[in-house]
């Protein structure tokens, strides 16, 4: 078996450029510094909502209502966020919306309903600005 230097495989094959590996190597950085910045872009973004909610508990009072607190935090004040609240009948049916504008803290509100509920899903908060419901 003959071994060949690589020198001499590259004399006869030719060896890549030099121009070309830093080419690619510098594309790659730049799609990889592009993903890192999207990364912390959207970990940012995520993790500093303009408003963020959460549904505490609820309770029937009587066939067409139900009392539900929640507890609301508002983090930008130029923002009016709406929070929306479904209830549901046995059969699956919507048998109650409520949306409102919240304050910042916890509150409650009764929720009228066409029969009795029974499940409540809290929808959350969303502000212009914020896609995901909080």
């Amino acid at each position: 078996m003959n071994q060949q230097s690589p020198s001499r495989i590259a004399q006869r094959y030719g060896g890549g450029s030099a121009w070309g590996r830093n080419a690619l190597l510098g594309a790659g950085l730049v799609v990889v510094a592009g993903l890192i910045g999207w990364f912390v872009w959207a970990l940012w973004l995520h993790s500093h909502p303009k408003v963020a909610s959460s549904m505490d508990s609820w309770e029937l009072q009587g066939d067409n209502a139900v009392k539900i607190t929640v507890d609301v935090h508002i983090y930008d004040a130029t923002v009016r966020p709406v929070c929306t609240v479904l209830a549901y009948a046995e059969d699956h049916s919507t048998v109650g919306v409520h949306s409102f504008t919240p304050i910042s803290g916890r509150q409650s509100f009764v929720l009228k309903t066409e029969r009795q509920p029974t499940s409540i899903d809290w929808q959350g908060c969303t502000a212009e600005g914020q896609q995901d419901a909080q």
